[in-house]
C-alpha cells in the first residue's frame, strides 16, 4: 500500500518573495542617492587627478613655497649653501633676478627665498625655521614695503595662518599631528584631498594652475606694459593696507628676526622696495600720511640696529619700469638689480 504524502506541512509554508533585480535597487531613494553621491565623487576624483597634473603636492598651501622648499632641500643635500639670501613678499620675488646678481655683485650664490604675500611675522618664521637651517647664508637680504608691517592687514592674517598650519611646516619642524599624518596618507591615494589646500581657496588655484606642470615655476603675473588689474588694486586696499596700524606683532617679528640672524653672525641688509607712488600711497586709508609713519618706523629701526638701508624709492621712477603698482617689469628688474648689487658690494663685499 503506498503512503499518502503529508500535504499539512506544505500549506504551513510562507512563501518569500523573490529578490529584487539590481535595477530595482537604484529605484529606492536612498540607493538612488547613495549612488549620485558616488558617481560625484568620482567624477571630481577624476577631474582632481586632471588638474593635480599642473600641482606640485601643497604640503605649505602654497605651491611657490613647495617649490622653494624643495630647491633648498636639493641644496642642502648636496652640500650646497647661499651665500646671499633675499626675502620678503612678491615684490621681492618680481624683481630679483639671483644669476644677474651674482654677476653683478660677485658675491657667491643668491637664492630668492621671497614669498608672495608674506608678512613680517611670516617671513621671521619661514626664514629662522626653514630658510636659514637649510642653506646657512651669510648675508640676508630683507625687502620691506608698508604693507608688511601692518599690524591689521587681513591679508597678512590669512596668508601667515595658511602657512603656520600647513601639514609641510609641522612635518619640516616635526611638530606633524596625527590628523595631519592622515591627510597625508590619505593625499597620495587622492588627488582630490592633495589639492583640498588650493580648493578651499579657489582664487588660489586659478593663480597658481600650470597646465606644463609644477617644474616649469610658480604662477608669474605677466606683462611689460602699466596696466594694474582691478582686482589687485581692490585687494591691496581692502585685505592688505586695510586700518592701517604700525609698531605691534608686525614690528615685534622683524625685532627677532634681526636679533636671531645677528646671533648666528648673518649680516642683514634691509632694501625699500620701489612702488608707483601715485597709485600704492592712495590704497592707504590716509594716504601719505600712513606711507610716511611708516618710513618713520623703519628708518628709525635701521638706524638703531646699525643695519645697512638701501633706499630703491630715491630712483626717480615712472610707470615705466612697472606692470602694476607694487612689481617691476624687465626695465625695472635691471635698475633693482644694479642698484643692490652696488649697495651690496659696498656693504658685504
Amino acid at each position: 500500500m503506498s503512503a499518502v504524502p503529508d500535504t499539512t506541512a506544505a500549506d504551513d509554508l510562507v512563501l518569500l518573495d523573490p529578490l529584487p533585480e539590481p535595477t530595482s535597487l537604484l529605484r529606492r531613494p536612498g540607493a538612488r542617492t547613495v549612488a549620485i553621491v558616488v558617481a560625484v565623487l568620482v567624477v571630481t576624483e577624476l577631474v582632481a587627478r586632471v588638474l593635480s597634473g599642473g600641482l606640485p603636492n601643497p604640503d605649505w598651501n602654497f605651491a611657490q613655497t613647495d617649490r622653494k622648499v624643495g630647491e633648498m632641500e636639493a641644496m642642502a643635500a648636496a652640500g650646497e649653501t647661499a651665500d646671499v639670501v633675499l626675502i620678503g613678499n612678491s615684490s621681492v620675488n618680481a624683481a630679483f633676478v639671483t644669476d644677474d646678481l651674482e654677476a653683478r655683485s660677485g658675491l657667491g650664490t643668491f637664492f630668492n627665498a621671497g614669498l608672495d604675500g608674506s608678512s613680517m611675522r611670516q617671513t621671521e618664521d619661514w626664514t629662522l625655521n626653514v630658510v636659514v637651517p637649510l642653506i646657512a647664508p651669510d648675508t640676508v637680504v630683507i625687502g620691506l614695503t608698508s604693507r608688511d608691517l601692518n599690524d591689521a592687514s587681513s591679508s597678512n592674517a590669512e596668508v601667515f595662518d595658511k602657512y603656520l598650519n600647513s601639514r609641510g611646516r609641522a612635518r619640516f619642524l616635526g611638530e606633524e599631528t596625527t590628523g595631519q599624518q592622515v591627510q597625508q596618507a590619505a593625499s597620495r591615494a587622492s588627488a582630490l584631498v592633495r589639492i583640498s589646500p588650493f580648493l578651499r581657496d579657489p582664487a588660489s588655484l586659478v593663480t597658481q594652475y600650470n597646465p606644463d606642470g609644477p617644474d616649469t615655476g610658480e604662477f608669474v603675473l605677466p606683462g611689460e606694459e602699466y596696466n594694474p588689474r582691478p582686482l589687485d588694486v581692490t585687494r591691496t586696499r581692502e585685505r592688505a593696507l586695510n586700518d592701517y596700524t604700525l609698531g605691534g606683532v608686525e614690528l615685534d617679528a622683524l625685532t627677532r628676526l634681526i636679533e636671531q640672524l645677528a646671533s648666528q653672525d648673518i649680516q642683514v641688509v634691509v632694501v625699500e622696495m620701489p612702488f608707483v607712488a601715485e597709485d600704492y600711497l592712495d590704497m592707504h586709508p590716509n594716504g601719505v600720511a600712513d606711507y610716511d609713519a611708516y618710513r618713520r618706523v623703519v628708518t628709525d629701526f635701521t638706524s638703531e640696529n646699525d643695519l645697512t638701508y638701501v633706499d630703491l624709492t630715491e630712483y626717480p621712477w615712472t610707470t615705466d619700469e612697472f606692470y602694476d603698482f607694487l612689481h617691476v617689469n624687465s626695465t625695472g628688474i635691471a635698475i633693482v638689480n644694479a642698484m643692490v648689487a652696488d649697495a651690496l658690494v659696498e656693504a658685504v663685499g
